[in-house]
């Protein structure tokens, strides 16, 4: 519902309920609101109630929104993760202070302009750019919400479009400011500069035991081995049950008897569906269709394409309604309807195409019938051998041991980190079940572990057989790559420090040739350096420092690939030359308008916020999403 409110929003209105809501409502902090009451509201915004099932809608809109974003289903543990429900939460405590807000002003919008907002929402329209009641009906439904709940949302959004439209009509982007931010963003600037290569630092000495030891001190965590745990693992599937358990012939026929319907593919019809306004319309095109005019022509004559009216295969109880199901599956191939009467006008068929009904035998299906019910009993049985197993385990029966008598094979996995690896940081080899690191490390060595859901149908049991700590090895065993790191870092201090006494000695006046020439190297140049630009030669860090020095004078910074480092110089240089009636002179303005914009809206809503007093039913959320409110 907030999801078609807010493709319906644009500009800088729409960027400022999307953003600065949530950002508002973090300033202002909620932890000291969250307390439970009997109130069967999840939040309460002065005199402003946001519903639970307003609240649950919200999160599955933005949980749909994340899924299409990625291209896979979010699950609710997920989204939650991603902060989905504190961010709904958010969401709509921000548009509930707008609200109330406005109910303070008296503001409000009549029946016919919210009636006139609905029936002129681009979304909500046919391809004749008029308001369809079945696009109505299906954007409802893909938000989850019914008629009464859209229309007093679309009224509350144009009373809150009233309240912050207020802000924007007033606002000014000064020029000055525009010039500064534009200098900021579009100034460039050439420099020479000198590469000096890791050779340079020269050899380093190895260190003593002294100045070893305390560097490692300093570094040790980098060879922290991690903790690890060993387990077993044994799994109960129905896939293995039901190869223990035989179907007889008179269940099949009886199953078969009882989904022969599914088994059956109906008869289906490629069908060509026009609808017109009028049912007059629609005989003068069943006349000219049956006189030999091309139906691609009437197609045209109607402004569509013939994408637009080929239904495709299609059964009886696909079609728009009964009516028009009956006469499409009375036509032969090729032949023209009568007008037929439907729910959104009168139509025209065509059928072009015809795929008889296909009837099978239980001798074609029987194999597939003893699959599923052996796969159905196995599901039933499941739950009593995990009774059986869970009583065995109660009764002391060793975690081998309860596998053996239950014919179930046991997976043994030996020292895995938390995040899956094994200590020497390759990707441990694991079977595909839900939370089972979670679980393996939830628990010690020997504890009973409950059973955990496998993902298919039936359960998974682990067994934690050892832990290893987590323990950083002794200077001895890893001296060679310590002494390797040390001397790396002290060539990288040598080469910097090289590289700041080149650039002082720049600032204090020496030519930058004669530098270059003491270490047989070019001076090299590079022209029009952008302030966020970087390339394997200029980092990040390299680059933010040459915008930091006047022009002529000289500073340092790392390469963006490899250990060299770089001196480099200000040569020139250039502000942009922006015009005021420019294209992007007046888009950076129109930015900086939006920006005043949203910030102004995002202070006025956490002000009200503030004003009218929020507060949380922690309860409430927690029955509404399934999880502890954090």
């Amino acid at each position: 519902m907030l999801d078609t409110l807010r493709k319906t929003a644009s500009g800088w209105i729409g960027m400022g309920l999307m953003g600065l809501l949530v950002v508002s409502f973090a300033v202002w902090g909620i932890a000291d609101i969250f307390r439970g009451y009997g109130s069967s509201a999840v939040a309460t915004v002065g005199s402003q109630e946001i519903g639970a099932a307003e609240y649950q809608r919200e999160i599955s809109n933005e949980t749909r929104r994340l899924s299409q974003r990625y291209g896979q289903p979010i699950t609710p543990q997920v989204a939650q993760q991603l902060g989905v429900n504190q961010s709904a939460l958010g969401r709509l405590i921000g548009l509930a202070a707008l609200n109330g807000g406005a109910e303070e002003l008296g503001l409000a919008v009549s029946d016919e302009k919210v009636a006139h907002n609905i029936m002129t929402d681009p979304n909500l329209q046919n391809t004749f750019g008029k308001f369809d009641k079945r696009t109505f009906e299906l954007a409802l439904s893909r938000a989850n919400t019914s008629e009464e709940a859209f229309i007093k949302d679309r009224r509350e959004y144009l009373i809150r479009d009233q309240l912050i439209g207020v802000i924007g009509s007033g606002i000014h982007a000064p020029d000055a400011l525009v010039d500064v931010i534009a200098t900021f963003q579009k100034e460039t600037r050439d420099a020479t500069y000198l590469v000096l290569p890791p050779s340079l630092a020269g050899e380093v000495a190895e260190p003593d035991d002294k100045a070893l030891e305390a560097y490692y001190q300093k570094i040790s965590g980098r060879f922290q081995k991690p903790e690890t745990r060993s387990f077993s693992v044994m799994q109960l599937t129905p896939d293995e049950v039901a190869e223990t358990i035989s179907v007889s012939e008179d269940e099949l026929k009886t199953a078969f008897e009882q989904q022969k319907a599914s088994f059956d593919t109906p008869e289906k019809r490629d069908v060509i569906q026009i609808t017109f306004d009028t049912k007059e319309d629609a005989a003068a095109a069943v006349a000219k269709l049956r006189s030999g005019t091309p139906v691609e022509d009437v197609v045209k004559a109607r402004g569509l394409a013939m994408e637009d009216v080929e239904l495709g295969l299609v059964s009886k109880t696909q079609m728009l309604s009964s009516d028009i199901g009956e006469a499409a599956f009375s036509l032969e191939p090729g032949q023209v309807s009568d007008p037929v009467e439907g729910p959104l006008g009168t139509v025209v068929l065509k059928v072009t195409k015809v795929e008889p009904a296909v009837t099978k035998t239980f001798d074609e299906v029987k194999d597939e019938l003893r699959k599923n019910l052996a796969m159905q009993h196995a599901r039933e049985e499941i739950y009593n051998i995990q009774n059986s197993i869970e009583d065995d385990r109660a009764g002391g029966m060793s975690f081998r041991d309860v596998a053996e008598k239950n014919g179930l094979s046991v997976q043994s996995i030996e020292g895995v980190t938390q995040d899956g690896k094994t200590r020497d940081g390759k990707d441990a080899e694991l079977p595909e079940l839900p939370g089972l690191l979670e679980t393996v490390y939830d628990y010690g060595p020997d504890e009973q572990i409950p059973p955990r859901d496998n993902g298919k149908s039936g359960y998974y049991w682990v067994h934690v057989d050892q832990q290893t700590d987590a323990e950083i090895p002794p200077l001895k065993d890893v001296r060679g790559k310590v002494v390797s790191d040390w001397k790396e870092q002290q060539r990288k201090t040598k080469l910097q420090d090289l590289a700041r006494t080149l650039a002082e000695r720049g600032n204090k006046g020496e030519s930058f040739d004669k530098i270059a020439a003491e270490f047989d190297r070019s001076v090299l140049v590079q022209q029009g350096i952008q302030r966020y630009a970087r390339s394997d030669t200029f980092s990040r860090v390299a680059v933010t420092r040459l915008f930091a020095t006047p022009k002529g004078g000289f500073t340092y910074g790392p390469v963006m690939v490899g250990d060299s480092m770089l001196v480099m110089q200000v040569k020139d240089i250039h502000k942009p030359e922006l015009a005021a009636d420019s294209d992007e002179y007046k888009k950076l303005k129109a930015d900086i308008k939006d920006s005043i914009a949203s910030d102004m809206i995002g202070s006025m809503v956490a002000g009200l916020q503030q004003k009218l007093g929020v507060s949380v039913n922690q309860l409430m959320v927690e029955q509404v999403t399934g999880t502890t409110s954090q």
